[in-house]
């Protein structure tokens, strides 16, 4: 079957293989203190394949409608994982990952719809923008943890901000506006979404 994808929905395989590896990094215990540097460097890789196997597919007109369905997928895939771990770690309120998730099974309930009805499934804007702040709140989570997180010894991480030199206050700062705005835009494209498929949307069928 790989011998038959063009290289754009290989990069997006890798993304989605990259997944259980870097869950696996971050569940490991946290004294480890490389493991979450490993996690990190495992996560901006993944996250930099997205933008790769795009502009390959958009550059060579490679698009296909595997990419378009599994693409999204391996988004979301990776952007769960992050927001679950760091829940898990305490770092991002439970809240966040639920209206992320919330957004994402919504979606692909609309893609679905959609596609029944041979209506184009790809991305809207605002859910690119979306995934954007999310990675990029997610990276910087990680980083966070990486660089002056200390560990209580009940699963959560305490930041403190008097102990915090001016870098690591700044990264905190772009992780919380990273992440406010990747829930706006969660939102946002959620009713994006739901207006493009609307119409696809039969209770009747």
């Amino acid at each position: 079957m790989l011998k038959k994808m063009n290289l754009p929905n290989k990069i997006t395989i890798l993304r989605i293989i990259l997944v259980p590896i870097f869950i696996v990094f971050m569940a490991l215990p946290t004294d480890w203190a490389w493991t979450k540097w490993t996690a990190l460097g495992i996560y901006i890789v993944a996250s930099l394949t997205d933008f790769v196997d795009g502009y390959i597919s958009r550059k060579y007109n490679m698009v296909t409608k595997f990419g378009k369905i599994m693409d999204p997928l391996a988004d979301k895939l990776l952007v769960s994982a992050g927001f679950v771990m760091l829940t898990g770690l305490g770092i991002i309120p439970a809240w966040i990952s639920i209206i992320i998730i919330f957004r994402d099974f919504c979606v692909t309930a609309f893609r679905n719809f959609g596609s029944d009805h041979h209506s184009d499934v790809g991305a809207v804007f605002s859910g690119k923008i979306k995934t954007v702040f999310q990675l990029i709140g997610i990276s910087l989570a990680i980083l966070a943890i990486s660089l002056y997180t200390s560990y209580n010894g009940f699963g959560e991480f305490i930041f403190s901000a008097v102990n915090m030199t001016m870098i690591q206050l700044m990264i905190n700062v772009l992780m919380s506006v990273s992440i406010v705005v990747a829930v706006i835009f969660t939102l946002w494209s959620l009713v994006d979404y739901f207006l493009k498929f609307k119409k696809d949307i039969n209770v009747e069928e």
